[in-house]
């Protein structure tokens, strides 16, 4: 289990986490959301440890051994390649950092990412697949994933996520996503965890979040739930709730079951409009 025990961080005296706790289990696929700037980036780094927390400890499985992040593959939204350098040279830096003979090289193939091309001159979708690509060469044991997949086309999207889902079914890796292109990723993600002011404001496995929140349109609001953001209408509303029982006495309403794009734009239109 990957454990984080009252973190703290700050960027200057702008405070990110103050005594922030999370346990992820080894092998659960989690969804990190929340509004722009509320930590998820942030968090995935200090788990990678490319940030050192200001107080607090993260403690990783025992399986990951004396140097977790060996088996940490940590794909960020500023990829971390050297500009300069060609594609098979990046490769063989990649390899004598890590002490590997060779890497599978399929996905840079079947991408037609061409050895001789500087990083530089690749497209955005280009260098995540080397990145990830290389990362896979590492057969990590957890997989932390920023925002990057939003900015590369359908394609290499599609790449990307067929070797995700292929890597957790041979390996039953540990994955932490944040906010990445809900519609894509929804079959994969095990629990959603959404951050609000350094803290956890939900937590719950995604289909008992499916059950909880829903859309209700009524030409008034619902008595008696809580209503997390709402759209007018000249004669309704809808109104998004959270926690939604299934023995609420509503009348002349219509309720609707929500996807997981849904379900957190939800979350984060209250809290804009708060």
């Amino acid at each position: 289990m990957l454990s984080i025990r009252d973190l703290h961080f700050s960027y200057g005296k702008r405070s990110v986490y103050t005594g922030f706790n999370l346990d992820i289990p080894a092998g659960q696929i989690c969804l990190l959301t929340g509004i722009n700037g509320v930590g998820k980036s942030t968090l995935l780094r200090l788990i990678a440890g490319v940030l050192r927390p200001k107080k607090g400890t993260i403690v990783y499985p025992e399986t990951m051994g004396g140097e977790p992040r060996r088996k940490i593959g940590f794909i960020s939204d500023q990829l971390s390649l050297y500009e300069s350098l060609t594609v098979d040279q990046t490769i063989r830096f990649h390899c004598d950092v890590f002490g590997l003979d060779r890497i599978d090289d399929r996905l840079i193939r079947l991408t037609k990412i061409e050895g001789g091309r500087r990083v530089k001159e690749l497209s955005t979708g280009q260098r995540t697949i080397l990145h990830l690509n290389m990362i896979l060469s590492l057969d990590p044991e957890l997989l932390l994933i920023d925002e990057v997949i939003h900015s590369i086309d359908a394609y290499l999207r599609r790449v990307f996520l067929e070797e995700l889902i292929a890597l957790i079914a041979r390996k039953r890796v540990t994955v932490l996503m944040a906010n990445l292109n809900f519609h894509d990723i929804e079959a994969l993600i095990e629990r959603v965890i959404l951050l609000k002011s350094g803290t956890i404001a939900v937590d719950e496995p995604i289909e008992t979040l499916k059950k909880k929140v829903k859309k209700i349109i009524a030409p008034a609001p619902p008595a008696g739930l809580t209503i997390l953001s709402q759209r007018p209408f000249p004669d309704r509303s809808e109104y998004y709730v959270y926690p939604y029982l299934e023995n609420s006495a509503l009348r002349d309403v219509e309720v609707v079951d929500l996807d997981l794009t849904e379900i957190v734009a939800a979350f984060i239109g209250g809290e804009y409009a708060a």
